[in-house]
C-alpha cells in the first residue's frame, strides 16, 4: 500500500532551493527530467516536482488559513515497507524543516489534498 502526499508552495520555494533541501536530507536527485525534479530518499519515498505551470490555485481542502499563489507543486509517494532504521515520515519532517529554515516559502503538505499534515504560515512551520 502506498500513500500520496502533495506539497503546494509559493514562489519563494524554487527548484534550486528544493534541490538543496533534498540533498541536505540525504535524498538522491535522479537525472534531471525536463522541467522538474525527481528524487529518492533512503526510506524509499520518492518526490517529483514541477512548476505550477500557471495554475496557482491551492488544491488542499483544509488550508489552515493559508492563502498564497502556488508556484511549485511536489508529489511525494510513500511505499512500504521501509528499510530498517529509515522512516518516510521522519524524512518528510526533516525536509519541511529544512525548507522552512532556508527560505520564506509558505506551503501546505496534504494527504491526497484532503487532510493537511503540515503547513507554514506567518507563525512558522505547523503540524496537524
Amino acid at each position: 500500500m502506498g500513500m500520496d502526499l502533495h506539497l503546494e508552495a509559493d514562489r519563494h520555494l524554487d527548484s534550486a532551493l528544493l534541490r538543496q533541501a533534498i540533498e541536505h536530507c540525504n535524498g538522491t536527485l535522479e537525472a534531471d527530467p525536463a522541467n522538474g525534479i525527481e528524487a529518492r530518499f533512503p526510506s524509499g519515498m520518492t518526490l517529483s516536482c514541477k512548476d505550477s505551470s500557471g495554475d496557482n490555485q491551492i488544491y488542499a481542502e483544509d488550508r489552515k488559513g493559508c492563502s498564497f499563489a502556488v508556484g511549485l507543486r511536489c508529489y511525494l509517494r510513500i511505499k512500504g515497507p521501509e528499510p530498517d532504521g529509515h522512516s518516510s515520515l521522519d524524512e518528510i519532517q526533516r525536509l519541511l524543516s529544512q525548507i522552512a529554515d532556508t527560505c520564506e516559502a509558505r506551503f501546505i503538505l496534504s494527504f491526497q489534498y484532503e487532510s493537511t499534515l503540515y503547513w507554514r504560515d506567518a507563525q512558522g512551520l505547523q503540524q496537524a
